[in-house]
């Protein structure tokens, strides 16, 4: 998972260094502008930022964002006890105001919880067939064999999990692993797929239920499609 972060003071540093440290990508930029913009056209799971952002007002900042995407989990950070301000924010689309120090073990926590259940998940436990992903300690295993992945590799898997059955684009996933910052060849993906396959089908799983539809994208689902599909 990728999270957007303002880091425009002290307390969204911390809270970004935080949500690294739990294994989340963080995506980093300086003010409201930049935000909007890799909002525009970056792959985030969620959103942080303060609504004391300098360059702009952060209601209306919050506002725009929500109806760019009105699924995305925003956390919006406040040094504000003003209930006024905070209700404001609930209104224009915040899912959490957090006032004050931010714990970014616990706003991981609830971010990893948000993204879950926007894709369809009740739980740290992602299962698509005989596969699980433990998004928790970002590991995935069939039965009690745990594949060895690399962090990319592990966040492509997790990427199609969370889409189920939904096409991925090799853009999409370029843009999740490296957010426009010393992007490889985009035929990586390639390579990444070809060894998550190689991992499913080494640990008695079925490598085909991981699905190449040619010129459109990539999915993960139960059983692997005939028509169209190269697994």
């Amino acid at each position: 998972m990728r999270v957007l972060l303002a880091e425009t003071n002290w307390n969204a540093m911390t809270a970004g260094a935080g949500l690294a440290d739990t294994g989340l990508l963080v995506t980093r930029v300086n003010d409201g502008t930049e935000l909007l913009e890799f909002a525009k056209f970056g792959e985030q799971s969620a959103i942080v930022f303060d609504l004391d952002i300098p360059d702009m007002d952060g209601h209306k900042l919050l506002a725009d964002l929500r109806e760019r995407h009105p699924l995305m989990p925003i956390y919006v950070l406040s040094h504000t006890e003003d209930w006024d301000a905070r209700s404001r924010a609930y209104e224009l689309g915040a899912d959490v105001v957090l006032t004050g120090d931010v714990d970014p073990y616990f706003l991981a926590a609830q971010i990893k919880a948000a993204v879950r259940r926007t894709s369809g998940y009740s739980s740290a436990l992602l299962k698509v067939g005989s596969m699980t992903l433990d998004t928790d300690l970002n590991r995935a295993s069939i039965g009690s064999n745990t594949l060895h992945l690399t962090r990319k590799e592990y966040e492509i898997l997790e990427m199609l999990v969370l889409n189920r059955d939904r096409l991925v684009t090799r853009e999409a996933f370029m843009a999740h692993l490296y957010a426009w910052d010393d992007e490889p060849d985009a035929r990586i993906i390639n390579v990444y797929l070809s060894r998550i396959r190689q991992q499913i089908e080494s640990c008695g799983g079925e490598a085909d239920m991981l699905e190449t539809v040619w010129g459109l994208g990539y999915r993960i689902s139960e059983q692997a499609r005939s028509q169209g599909v190269a697994a």
